[in-house]
C-alpha cells in the first residue's frame, strides 16, 4: 500500500487517517493513500447514483463508508485475500461474483448478508478449493457435509450460506468460469418442518 502524509481534498474520502504522536506529545494526523481503488458509479432503477469502491479494478466492493475504520478494514481484508487466490482456486471465482452486476444490483442489506456470510462461512472453509474439482460429482459430498456441520449451530444461517455458495457456483457455470454447478441436483431446506424445494 502506497502512503503519503497527505491527501487531496478530492481524493481524501479514499485515505485512511493514522495518528502519530508528535516530539511534543501531541497527536497529529496523517493521511495515507489507497492504492489500486476502484470507483464506480451506477445510476439505479430510481434515478438515483450510486459509487461502489472496489479494492481494484475486477476485485471485491468495499464495506462501510469510504475513510471509515470499515471501510479501511475491507480494504486491507481484499488485499491480503489477493495475494492468497491464484486463478485456479475458488476464492478469485467469489471475487469476481462480488464485482458482477448480478450482485450489485442486489439490494444493499442483500448484499451486505452475502459479504457476511462470505467472509465468515464460506471464504474460511473453501477459499483454496480447486475450481477444477468441481467436475467431480462427489465435490457435492463436501458441500452439503459443510452445510450440515454449520446447521448443528443454526439451521437458518446454514441454508442461508448455502443459497449464496448456490448463486455463485450458478453465476460462474453460466459464464463458462466453472467445469460444474454442484447445486444442480435437486435440493430440500435444512429448516425444521420445511419441504421447500428448488433448482439452482
Amino acid at each position: 500500500m502506497a502512503a503519503s502524509r497527505s491527501c487531496s481534498r478530492a481524493s481524501r474520502p479514499l485515505c485512511s487517517n493514522r495518528q502519530t504522536l508528535s516530539t511534543s506529545g501531541r497527536r497529529k494526523t496523517m493521511h495515507v493513500r489507497l492504492k489500486g481503488l476502484n470507483s464506480v458509479t451506477k445510476r439505479l432503477a430510481d434515478g438515483k447514483t450510486v459509487t461502489y469502491h472496489y479494492a481494484w479494478k475486477g476485485g471485491p466492493r468495499l464495506l462501510g463508508k469510504p475513510g471509515s475504520a470499515e471501510f479501511i478494514a475491507s480494504y486491507n481484508e481484499a488485499v491480503a485475500s489477493r495475494r492468497k487466490a491464484p486463478a485456479g482456486e475458488l476464492l478469485r471465482i467469489m471475487q469476481l461474483y462480488q464485482a458482477s452486476s448480478d450482485f450489485l444490483d442486489l439490494a444493499v442489506s442483500t448484499r451486505r448478508e452475502y459479504i457476511r456470510h462470505l467472509r465468515n462461512s464460506i471464504e474460511p472453509e473453501f477459499r483454496d478449493f480447486p475450481i477444477s474439482a468441481l467436475a467431480d460429482r462427489r465435490s457435492r459430498a463436501e458441500f452439503l457435509a459443510w452445510r450440515d456441520r454449520m446447521a448443528i449451530k443454526g439451521r437458518r444461517q446454514a441454508d442461508y450460506a448455502y443459497s449464496v455458495l448456490a448463486r455463485i457456483f450458478s453465476w460462474s457455470f453460466n459464464r463458462g468460469l466453472t467445469p460444474s454447478n454442484p447445486r444442480r441436483a435437486r435440493r430440500t431446506s435444512l429448516q425444521s418442518g420445511s419441504r421447500r424445494q428448488g433448482m439452482v
